[in-house]
């Protein structure tokens, strides 16, 4: 009865999520698209007002021998070894798009970086394939599993790749996964049975909203991916080339002003930049809200701007909306040892109104507020700090957040100047010998640390100071 029951609600849970539709923006850029050669990897990780966040560092570990790993759905063969990590994702008991409402392992990575420098997102998508609910192996863990195990983008390709053809995809076939390392970046989008892969040109741009973007150019690909377009009645052969966005793609979703007013705002912000593409031009589309234009309007607190809103409201779909729970930019430099080389810009909740800081794959230290499990509101928790400033500024937007960009772009300018004198020293240190590399280290942890707990003070300081002037009662 225990198990009708579990199903049930998993049947129910899959039934609902097509009603929304996730937001997430994901931008890829290959190295010689860069003014230094790296890669970049941004990300707006949208799951809604209620989707608690937080930022993680998980140890590397050695594993026995035969031991195995049990994740929604499957038990899965451990490795000897698996990678140091850093993770964004769910507080537990947290609620939003696609969350179990239980707490279970394996169930919460929504973005990250591990220690070689390997970055994943993921964005959601609509394909014709049915979906599996319970039955193979779950998005959130697909992530998990990246992050610890592939030492490569072309790795965390395989490995997904690999997932699927052995156990399928659970509960929601479409999605694509985004992945980089300091060479290259590469793109996997995914149905419950079926993926298709493509690299991306390291003078290419990529923009990716929540529609498939691949066609007939990729790399690699399922074994029955065409066979059973064709079987299913989505391709003929005959018709010419396959073409995945138009054989597996939900057609509603693969022309929806939704995901291609994104992309297109994306391309044309980036457009004229592109080979001298830096980190802070990729945070600035995704803080993007058509400012300037005759799409841009006011953030409205009480709306989750799904597409079923945003459709009955007239509005366009801007990058940066009030879903989102974090923003990432991975700035990947090969050029440099990986601990120092490759490091993820971060911000907690929605970009602008808390300010980026560097989080090093050399790294492992972050304050308690910012990996606070429990997803309570209260002061202790950097993510419902940043959620209740965007609140007070909306309150009188036009002049607070003004004041707040202005802040958070001179902050990080600070930063960066701060952060190449430590980069130096740090690399000093690591081309010495082993007790000198572990100062470096330290140099590195100290750095992450220190500038995640200074943002989140400023944030605390213009809680208080927006709440006074908007006459606002305390909010802790």
């Amino acid at each position: 009865m225990k198990r009708i029951s579990i199903t049930l609600a998993l049947l129910l849970i899959v039934s609902l999520i097509p009603a929304m539709s996730e937001g997430c923006t994901t931008i890829l850029v290959g190295k010689r698209a860069t003014a230094d050669g790296s890669v970049l990897h941004g990300h707006n990780e949208d799951m809604g007002f209620t989707a608690v966040g937080r930022l993680w560092s998980v140890p590397a570990a050695s594993h026995e021998q035969g031991k195995k790993i049990q994740v929604p759905y499957v038990a899965l063969d451990l490795p000897a070894s698996t990678l140091r990590y850093w993770a964004s994702g769910n507080a537990y008991g947290s609620s939003g798009l696609g969350i179990a409402s239980e707490t279970r392992p394996y169930d919460s990575v929504l973005v990250g970086m591990n220690e070689l420098g390997v970055t994943m997102s993921c964005n959601w998508m609509y394909s014709k394939e049915d979906n599996l609910p319970g039955e193979g192996v779950r998005r959130y863990a697909m992530r998990q599993l990246i992050l610890e195990r592939a030492k490569t983008a072309r790795d965390a390709v395989k490995l997904v790749g690999d997932l699927i053809d052995a156990y399928g995809q659970a509960d929601w076939g479409g999605l694509t996964y985004c992945l980089a390392d300091p060479g290259e970046a590469w793109i996997v989008e995914t149905t419950s049975k079926n993926w298709v892969a493509r690299r991306v040109k390291d003078d290419e741009v990529l923009v990716v909203a929540n529609r498939f973007t691949i066609g007939e150019e990729f790399d690699s690909a399922s074994a029955a991916l065409i066979s059973t377009a064709v079987e299913k009645g989505w391709h003929d052969p005959s018709a010419g080339k396959f073409n995945f966005r138009k054989a597996y793609g939900d057609p509603a979703r693969m022309s929806s002003p939704y995901d291609i007013d994104r992309e297109n705002r994306a391309y044309d912000l980036l457009g004229d930049k592109i080979g001298a593409l830096l980190p802070e031009d990729l945070m600035a589309v995704l803080s993007d809200t058509y400012e300037g234009t005759s799409k841009y309007h006011k953030p409205i607190n009480h709306m989750e701007p799904w597409e079923d809103v945003t459709d009955k409201l007239l509005i366009p779909r801007a990058i940066r909306t009030s879903l989102c729970q974090s923003s990432t930019v991975a700035h990947l430099r090969g050029y440099l040892p990986v601990e120092v080389g490759s490091v993820m810009w971060y911000t907690m909740n929605v970009p602008g109104y808390s300010g980026y800081f560097p989080v090093y794959a050399g790294a492992s230290s972050i304050p308690e507020e910012f990996q606070n499990v429990n997803s309570a509101y209260g002061q202790n928790s950097a993510w419902w700090t940043t959620r209740m400033l965007q609140k007070v500024t909306d309150l009188d937007h036009d002049l607070l957040f003004s004041i707040l960009k202005g802040f958070w772009e001179a902050n990080r300018t600070g930063i960066r100047v701060s952060a190449a004198g430590m980069e130096n020293r740090a690399l000093e240190l690591l081309n010495k010998g082993a007790e000198e590399k572990k100062e470096g280290m330290k140099l590195i942890d100290r750095f992450t640390f220190s500038q995640a707990r200074n943002v989140l003070h400023n944030t605390h300081v213009f809680l208080r100071k927006f709440q006074d002037k908007t006459g606002n009662a305390p909010v802790f």
